[in-house]
């Protein structure tokens, strides 16, 4: 079961040709990210203040299927996935939600938990790996 975050587009979001410059359909799946552990109850600062953490995102990929242009309202759908204990997937839906709906944008992105002091992997911290669980419906392993 994926989580989804909806917003408009935002002319300053936009190339000279007024369509939605390529980096920022990554910069729309993290919002909804951030948007979706939010609603899970993570406070990201709290977060990575209690868990001394690093998150990093180590692999990245994306295709555009459509335009969006300034004004155009889109729906992101959020599906995270483990990868392990001490990483996982997400993959991205970006959906245009016009007269009729279309799929713009597909990605994933791949995160690595590391200690903040150590920088080794570290097993996802327990909040991480409910949100995985919940958010995914898929088992995280803790």
């Amino acid at each position: 079961m994926s989580t989804s975050y909806e917003r408009t587009v935002r002319f300053s979001e936009v190339d000279g040709a007024g369509f939605l410059f390529f980096a920022n359909y990554l910069v729309l799946c993290h919002e909804a990210y951030e948007a979706s552990l939010a609603n899970a109850g993570i406070e990201l600062r709290k977060f990575f203040g209690e868990h001394r953490v690093l998150i990093p995102i180590s692999k990245v990929t994306a295709q555009y299927l459509g335009p969006l242009q300034s004004g155009d309202r889109v729906r992101i759908e959020v599906l995270p996935q483990p990868n392990g204990d001490n990483s996982y997937g997400i993959s991205y839906r970006i959906v245009h939600l016009g007269a009729a709906e279309k799929l713009v944008g597909i990605a994933r992105t791949d995160h690595t938990v590391i200690d903040i002091q150590t920088l080794v992997r570290k097993a996802l911290p327990a909040p991480l790996a409910e949100w995985i669980r919940s958010a995914g419906g898929a088992s995280a392993a803790s």
